[in-house]
């Protein structure tokens, strides 16, 4: 991973996955603070990345996880923000080895009128690798993610569902059993 911009002191991540979820977000950053819902525009969320830790040891293959993409301008990923220390930084890069550290503007969910700057992760120049639909370790990760999102209301979480998408997957039904677990 390259990063190449300075970091010093206080930093704000834009999360748009599993780390969503506060107790996925404490295992790896306990003090994690000042967590917002967030929109980001211009960017979408995809499955279609294979994990670098999350395995399904039933179809000895890796757990898709997601990735965030560039997209149209208007398009709006949702997630939180939350800050951490630079003495936290290096447990979250290396749980998110992988992707690149990027900055990016993101907006309150339910004010927009508030402008946040922060970093996120994205994954560049990987092969692209489908959502294991038949995994129950692919859903536990899903339900992380939906549990997350269910602290913030109803509406983030369709926000979610809506701005999620899943690489090789273009079959209505399979994506729609996708969604019908409980969280």
């Amino acid at each position: 991973m390259i990063i190449t911009f300075i970091m010093t002191g206080i930093y704000t991540v834009f999360a748009y996955g599993s780390l969503i979820h506060q107790g996925s977000l404490a295992r790896t950053v306990p003090t994690a603070r000042n967590r917002v819902p967030v929109n980001v525009k211009g960017l979408k969320r995809q499955f279609n990345l294979a994990s670098t830790y999350r395995y399904d040891p039933l179809q000895q293959s890796p757990v898709c996880v997601l990735n965030a993409e560039a997209s149209e301008p208007d398009a709006a990923l949702n997630g939180i923000c939350f800050d951490l220390d630079e003495s936290e930084l290096d447990a979250l890069l290396e749980r998110e080895k992988g992707y690149d550290f990027c900055p990016v503007n993101a907006r309150h969910f339910f004010d927009e009128s508030q402008l946040i700057n922060a970093y996120y992760f994205n994954a560049k120049n990987y092969p692209p690798y489908r959502y294991l639909t038949a995994s129950k370790e692919q859903t536990h990760y899903l339900t992380i993610c939906l549990q997350g999102c269910s602290e913030f209301g109803e509406s983030f979480v369709n926000a979610f569902k809506a701005s999620t998408g899943f690489w090789g997957i273009d079959n209505d039904m399979d994506i729609d059993a996708i969604w019908q677990g409980t969280y």
